[in-house]
């Protein structure tokens, strides 16, 4: 019975990727929130990062629903491997699951205010609208990078709209904060191409020969290797240039160490993308695609969690 146990709690765990949720989930809202306020956010913002965590649960155990017949065709071990896949877990159990994590999600969101339950919505409809049919943006040529280029700025302005409503203390008006800042535009455009456009790409590279075998036509199964690659090197240095520039934008240099080693990463991993890309360009490999992805996610949580100590660590946490 205890193994039992075990052996489910496992298949959960592996089936909502605590490890996504950590660098993706909050380090972005944090990040997002203190690039806004110009400073560290409030205790209080904590509720909407609960808020987003719950629907994104929910949005994980919806991909995989929705990959269920590629993840059992897949030739790669970890997508064969899914709880779904292999039927550690039932789809009706699954289904259930997520119905749970968006209702979280909604009762959470309360807690902070209305704002945040319209983010929750959001979430929930955009996650719906990727995984499942009859949209699924996943499955389309250009669904995923446009998916991702839409929901960035989206998530910006809500997380925008969220703070202000909540945060007596934000300093600037609702028009003020939304469209005064240049900080805030080139933030945005520097996490939408660094993260909505070339990491997406590289998602797909990963994923090139599990979404053939499957059947979906991806962006990189499109137009093909060699011009994804050349369009991920490009829009990595972009995002990166963009994103130090916001920094700079918001006083950061020369004075904080945080904003600094957050350049550092950055300017390490586009480095590294532009040799590993040159390489993919020669001769694909799936091993590298791999890693490519795997670590881009850790570079861009890094620095996120290092924008967000940038202004931390200049003023600290509010308690309000």
């Amino acid at each position: 019975m205890a193994s039992k146990f075990l052996g489910k709690s496992r298949s959960f765990i592996k089936l909502i990727r605590p490890y996504t949720l950590l660098w993706f989930c909050i380090s972005t809202c944090y990040g997002f929130a203190s690039v806004i306020l110009d400073e560290a956010p409030p205790f209080t913002f904590a509720y909407l990062v609960l808020t987003i965590v719950f629907a994104n649960i929910a949005a994980i155990i919806v991909n995989d629903i929705g990959d269920i017949e590629v993840d059992k065709r897949s030739p790669e071990l970890s997508k064969q491997t899914r709880p779904l896949a292999t039927g550690a877990i039932s789809l009706r159990t699954a289904t259930v699951l997520a119905a749970i994590f968006y209702s979280l999600s909604l009762a959470t969101s309360f807690l902070y205010g209305m704002s945040a339950a319209i983010f929750s919505i959001v979430i929930i409809v955009c996650s719906l609208s990727y995984s499942l049919p009859p949209l699924k943006m996943c499955a389309r040529p250009y669904g995923s990078i446009l998916y991702w280029v839409l929901l960035c700025p989206i998530c910006y302005c809500l997380m925008v709209i969220s703070l202000e409503n909540i945060n007596s203390g934000f300093a600037l008006t609702y028009h003020d904060t939304l469209w005064r800042p240049m900080r805030g535009y080139v933030f945005i455009m520097g996490v939408i191409l660094f993260f909505g456009i070339a990491e997406v790409i590289a998602k797909d590279l990963r994923d090139l020969t599990n979404d053939a075998e499957g059947g979906r036509n991806t962006y990189v199964n499109f137009v093909g290797v060699e011009p994804s690659v050349r369009i991920l090197v490009f829009f990595a240095w972009c995002g990166f240039a963009l994103w130090v520039a916001a920094l700079y934008l918001s006083g950061m240099f020369p004075t904080s160490i945080a904003a600094w080693l957050c350049s550092i990463v950055g300017l390490l991993w586009c480095l590294r993308v532009h040799v590993w890309g040159l390489r993919l360009m020669k001769g694909f490999d799936q091993v590298l695609a791999s890693r490519l992805h795997i670590q881009w996610t850790y570079a861009y949580a890094s620095m996120q969690g290092l924008t967000f100590a940038s202004y931390y660590f200049r003023a600290p946490f509010r308690m309000s």
